[in-house]
């Protein structure tokens, strides 16, 4: 693919540098502003340090291409971290401030259940516990005019109740009806901060002020939940990328497919929720338009998940109905939902029997079975692997050599359990996969009302292509 190309003085500010980091490989694609040349290099992600997988990479696609990072002209980054800290629940211990009376908002969360036909269904547990949720006197009606006015004092105490005794690292502050007049909230913000300098208040009115008392809630609540993560992921990526001479700032992808800095994403940090998996629809349709291609499926499956996002003439299809986790998120984001397993996912035997596919994932490290780094349980990609989509001698470029015997080793015992030789063991966990995506990919176009016949696939990723084929 080549791009049109510009005039550089000695190399300085010659290249683009695009970053992603995914489950299981860390993505450059670096841009050659002169030539033209589009080329693409992989890393192992290093899931307990995801910067330094950035940094380990950037110093092998260095050595590999022989660039000076100081022609870096532009540099963006795609991250998870965000979605990934709300997925795993190792986020900020976080207290909340809300109007008397509304204390039971995030254990109430909406009357619909994900699944109402399951009489032992459940509400998925808030990300901050009931003890750690304050009630404050204060009232705003609908139409925006005050109540009742915010008592101080019960706000500094049920604020010393959270800090100080139940050990909340931050606080969010949702009163009702907020998005019509922040003033409360404002005057709560200039309370906390006289009685706690330093500790860090987020304000539902300045992340996102738009009716629904809980989805406003819960966005002001992800945003505090993952921002010191981000932060200091953030803060250390670009220092350490300024170590290595890297001379120009950092851009991170929004979750609507924009572009904001490093600084600005430290904090807002709920427009990186879906910062990933939106570049590539992004990336995805300004290559198909190109080619004149406008109503698109995308189909992204790397090591982790596969996820699809609809383009309809040229433009990607923005939602506020997504979730993140368990939880909703209702700022715009491209739409982006999650279809099934990645090339890492655990094939596995349910209680009765029957064959199942993820969503528990090999990730990086070790990786499947194939990747000889002692894993024993089997995985799609080693599926993949037995069934010949996949070179053993030219994965990653090269840089790492497959294994067959080992993706045979951990497959053998499943096959056993099903009564299944090895190569009909493998093609058993490829169809499983492919039907579970193919059920949520109809329900997805279904709930649009579209006909797939009326789209071009688009299939990228690591495993995409050999998915869509």
């Amino acid at each position: 693919m080549s791009a049109v190309p510009r005039q550089a003085a000695d190399g300085v500010g010659r290249y683009r540098l695009g970053i992603d980091i995914g489950g299981t490989f860390t993505d450059f694609s670096l841009l050659d502003e002169v030539t033209g040349e589009l080329s693409s290099f992989k890393s192992p992600t290093v899931p307990d340090d995801p910067g330094r997988g950035v940094l380990d990479g950037l110093r092998a696609l260095v050595t590999e291409r022989g660039f000076d990072l100081q022609a870096i002209d532009y540099l963006v980054h795609g991250t998870t971290i965000a979605i990934n800290t709300v997925i795993q629940r190792n986020g900020a211990s976080l207290g909340l401030l809300v109007t008397a009376g509304f204390g039971d908002l995030l254990e109430i969360q909406r009357l619909r259940l994900a699944s109402p036909v399951n009489f032992t269904a459940t509400r998925p547990l808030p990300l901050i516990p009931r003890y750690r949720v304050g009630e404050v006197t204060e009232r705003i009606l609908s139409d925006g005019t005050v109540d009742t006015a915010l008592d101080r004092e019960e706000l500094l105490r049920e604020a010393t109740r959270l800090v100080e005794r139940e050990g909340a690292e931050a606080l969010v502050v949702s009163f009702v009806n907020a998005y019509r007049t922040p003033a409360h909230e404002a005057e709560a913000r200039k309370v906390l901060a006289e009685r706690f300098p330093g500790l860090h208040v987020t304000c539902s009115h300045e992340v996102w002020p738009q009716i629904r008392e809980y989805e406003r809630t819960m966005v002001a609540i992800m945003s505090a939940y993952v921002r010191p993560r981000v932060d200091q992921y953030l803060g250390q990526l670009e220092r350490e990328l300024g170590g290595v001479g890297v001379r120009v700032p950092l851009y991170i992808t929004k979750s609507n497919g924009g572009v904001t800095t490093a600084r600005d994403a430290r904090q807002a940090t709920a427009e990186t929720m879906l910062s990933g998996p939106a570049s590539g629809v992004i990336g995805a349709t300004s290559v198909c338009v190109r080619a004149g291609y406008r109503d698109l499926i995308t189909f992204d499956m790397g090591g982790t998940s596969a996820d699809i996002a609809l383009v309809r003439d040229g433009r990607p299809v923005y939602s506020t109905d997504e979730t993140v986790g368990d939880f909703p998120i209702v700022i715009p984001v491209v739409g982006v939902s999650s279809i099934g397993a990645g090339g890492g996912s655990i094939a596995w035997l349910d209680p009765v029997g029957v064959l199942k596919v993820g969503p528990r994932s090999a990730g990086a490290d070790p990786g499947p079975a194939c990747y000889g780094r002692g894993a024993t349980e089997p995985a799609l990609s080693d599926a993949f692997l037995l069934c010949g989509f996949l070179n053993p001698d030219n994965f990653v470029g090269g840089r790492l050599r497959l294994h067959p015997d080992r993706s045979a080793l951990a497959m053998r015992p499943l096959g056993e359990a099903l009564g299944l030789d090895l190569d009909a063991t493998a093609e058993a966990v490829i169809e499983v996969a492919t039907a579970n995506m193919y059920a949520a990919f109809s329900n997805v176009l279904a709930r649009h009302g579209l006909d797939p016949r009326d789209f071009a696939l688009v299939a990228f990723g690591g495993a995409g292509p050999i998915e869509a084929t």
